[in-house]
């Protein structure tokens, strides 16, 4: 009996010490991040054309979080990154007119695990490309 509880103990020490030093996935974890910033810009570009009022989608490169404000500057959605970093220059933010478009171009960048992806926007349509 002793025996067979020193073998359990032993497997089951080897078994906690070797869940622990699995790698983590992070390209899964990259993608997904991506996915959340592009859906939470087509979420801010809808609300616009629903409401039929501009909103205003402000980059907090400090605090690494992406604001949507309506016209009266009240924070309607804040997405908090968690593995990607909002880069210094490019667009410090842009307006969703109520008409679904842009009043700006061009690029907001951002470093997730290493990776630089760029969100290129188009003023036309609210538009953009993810460049990876």
């Amino acid at each position: 009996m002793m025996e067979m509880m020193l073998t359990l103990f032993i497997i089951s020490t080897l078994l906690m010490i070797t869940a622990h030093a699995i790698p983590e996935k992070h390209e899964n974890s990259t993608d997904q991040e991506v996915k959340n910033i592009a859906f939470f810009f087509q979420v801010a570009q809808t609300n616009a054309l629903n409401k039929k009022e501009a909103h205003l989608v402000e980059f907090d490169r400090v605090n690494h979080r992406i604001t949507i404000k309506n016209g009266f500057g009240q924070a309607l959605e804040v997405y908090s990154l968690n593995t990607c970093r909002i880069l210094q220059g490019g667009l410090p933010g842009f307006l969703y007119k109520s008409n679904g478009d842009t009043n700006a171009f061009g690029t907001i960048r951002f470093d997730c695990m290493g990776e630089q992806v760029s969100f290129i926007f188009q003023i036309q349509k609210g538009r953009f490309r993810i460049e990876r």
